[in-house]
């Protein structure tokens, strides 16, 4: 699996309604601007998915903005329950 990070500049109601709809049990909040999702897809495919933008669908509303990455790593210091997540989510065979 693959861990996003997605970063808001500003707390997004929709945008987190469509995180919490299509990643139940495959998100975690770090505050209400910053969120890891787990994905086995592409940044493109998770911006798509969560509506943010969509190339397909250049008229369609987004749900929000945000920046988001794909992580190779990571370090830092933060709650247990962060690195506990992260570590089973990186660790989770990707779903087939």
């Amino acid at each position: 699996m693959t861990i996003f990070a997605i970063m808001m500049p500003s707390a997004q109601p929709n945008l987190v309604a469509e995180i919490e709809k299509n990643f139940a049990g495959e998100f975690l909040s770090l505050t209400d601007t910053q969120y890891l999702v787990s994905f086995d897809g592409t940044a493109v495919e998770l911006v798509a998915k969560l509506g943010i933008y969509n190339s397909k669908e250049r008229g369609k509303t987004p749900t929000g903005n945000a920046i988001v990455f794909a992580t190779s790593s990571y370090f830092g210091r933060g709650p247990a329950t962060v690195w506990d997540w992260i570590k089973a989510k990186l660790e989770a065979a990707p779903n087939v």
